[in-house]
C-alpha cells in the first residue's frame, strides 16, 4: 500500500490556523540585512512570503526570521527587528548576542543551539531537554523542515538510496570507511549519498530518499545539544531512519518502529538488509512515522512557542518591569557585567568539550579538529549525486 502524509509541513498561504495574541509584543532580533532585509522592521508580512522560508539555512535564520514568519502568519503580535528594543521582550539567536549591544535594558531571551550556554540574557530556549539547567531554561521542539519534499510514493519499499542529510565530514568516521561503502554497493546494491554545505537546499528533498542515515561525528557533549530534527523530518518525509545513539532521538522513541538505532557499520548493514527482506516492516515504519509526525506539525510547534511566550517568559518579563528605579539604573548594568564573564566562560567550555570531549566514534589519528569541526577528508570515497 502506498502511503502519504497528510501533514507535510506547510507554510505561507496554506496556513489558516490562528493563535490568540500574546500579552505583550515580542521582538525577534535579526542582524542579517542581506538575507532578511525585506522583513526587518516591517509591520506586516509581504505577499507571497511563503517562498522566504527557503532562505532559512542556518541556526540563526531558524531562530530569528523563520520563527518570526511562522508565528506572525498564525496571528501573533511578533516583530522582526535589527536592534534590541528597550523595555520589551526580545528573542535572539545565540549568534546575535554581543556585548557591544549593551542590551541590559531589554528583556532578552536567547535561543541555544550548537553553542555554549548563553548568559547575556534573562531566560533561554533550548532544543534538547538535557540543556535545562534551571527554571530559566525552556524546551521547545524544533520546527520541521519548511516546504519539505516527501518521498515519491511510487518507490514503494524499494531501497536504493541511503541518504545522510548533511556534510560528509559530519558523518561518523566508521561510516565513511571503504569497507562499509563497498558492502552497501556490492552486497545490498545501495548507494550512500551526502550533501555538502553548498547543496544545503537539497536537504529538504526526500523524493528519492529510501532510508535516512544519521550517525554523527561529534563528541558526547555535542550530542547533548542536538535536537531530533533528522528523525522528525524522516517521519514527515515517509522515510525509515537509521540513527546513532543520540539523547534527543532516544527521548522521543516509543517503539521499534520509530527508528533503528545503530552503533556500528555492521549494524547498519544488518538493518538495511532486514528492511529489504521485510517490505512490510518498511511500510510499518513509514506509517508509524506519519502518525508520530502529527505531534510535531508547525501548528503544534507554534502552540508550544505561544505557551512559552505567554507563560514563563511573560511572568519573568513582568517581574523584570516591576524592578525599582535603583535596580533598573544600577542593578541591570552591574548584572550585565557579571553576565559577560559567565558568557565567555561558557563559550570556552563549549569549545573545549566539542574539541576534546569523549567521542563514541573516535577520530582517525590523521584528522585534527579546528573549533569542533574535523578537518579530515572533505569528500567521501564513494558517493553518488
Amino acid at each position: 500500500m502506498m502511503l502519504s502524509n497528510p501533514l507535510i509541513p506547510t507554510t505561507g498561504s496554506e496556513t489558516t490556523y490562528s493563535l490568540e495574541p500574546l500579552p505583550y509584543p515580542v521582538y525577534f532580533i535579526c542582524k542579517k540585512f542581506d538575507k532578511w532585509g525585506e522583513l526587518i522592521n516591517r509591520p506586516d508580512l509581504p505577499e507571497n512570503y511563503s517562498s522566504l522560508y527557503l532562505r532559512s539555512a542556518t541556526s540563526s535564520d531558524i531562530w530569528s526570521a523563520q520563527t518570526y514568519l511562522a508565528l506572525k502568519e498564525r496571528g501573533l503580535n511578533v516583530h522582526l527587528v535589527s536592534r534590541y528594543v528597550p523595555g520589551a521582550i526580545c528573542i535572539t539567536p545565540y549568534d546575535h548576542l554581543n556585548v557591544k549591544h549593551l542590551h541590559f535594558n531589554s528583556y532578552v531571551v536567547a535561543c541555544r543551539y550548537d553553542r555554549g550556554r548563553p548568559e547575556l540574557c534573562e531566560q533561554r530556549i533550548v532544543l534538547n531537554r538535557l540543556n535545562i539547567v534551571d527554571n530559566t531554561d525552556h524546551f521547545v521542539p524544533h520546527w520541521p523542515q519548511p516546504q519539505l519534499l516527501p518521498r515519491d510514493r511510487s518507490r514503494g519499499a524499494t531501497i536504493q538510496n541511503l541518504d545522510f542529510k548533511g556534510a560528509w565530514r559530519n558523518l561518523a568516521y566508521p561510516f565513511q570507511d571503504e569497507a562499509f561503502l563497498m558492502a552497501l554497493e556490492q552486497d545490498l546494491e545501495i548507494s550512500l549519498r551526502c550533501q555538502t554545505e553548498k547543496e544545503a537546499d537539497l536537504w529538504r528533498d526526500y523524493t528519492q530518499t529510501d532510508v535516512v542515515l544519521a550517525v554523527r561525528n561529534a563528541t558526547e557533549y555535542d550530542l547533548t545539544l542536538k535536537p531530533a530534527i533528522k528523525l522528525i523530518n524522516a517521519w514527515f518525509a515517509g522515510v525509515p531512519a537509521i540513527l546513532g545513539p543520540e539523547p534527543a532521538y532516544q527521548e522521543m522513541r516509543r517503539s521499534e518502529l520509530d527508528y533503528i538505532e545503530v552503533r556500528t557499520p555492521q549494524e547498519a548493514i544488518d538493518a538495511l538488509r532486514k528492511l529489504k527482506e521485510q517490505p512490510e516492516l518498511y511500510q510499518a515504519m513509514v506509517e508509524n512515522g506519519f502518525a508520530r509526525s502529527q505531534e510535531l506539525t508547525p501548528d503544534k510547534v507554534a502552540e508550544s512557542w505561544r505557551e512559552l511566550l505567554a507563560g514563563p517568559i511573560t511572568a519573568g518579563y513582568e517581574a523584570w518591569r516591576r524592578q525599582n528605579p535603583f535596580q533598573k539604573l544600577v542593578g541591570r548594568p552591574i548584572k550585565f557585567v557579571r553576565q559577560v564573564s559567565k558568557h565567555n566562560q561558557e563559550k570556552q567550555r563549549y569549545f573545549h568539550n566539542i574539541n576534546h570531549g569523549k567521542r563514541l566514534f573516535p577520530l582517525p589519528v590523521e584528522a585534527p579538529v579546528v573549533e569542533g569541526v574535523p578537518t579530515g577528508s572533505s569528500q567521501p570515497v564513494r558517493v553518488t549525486a
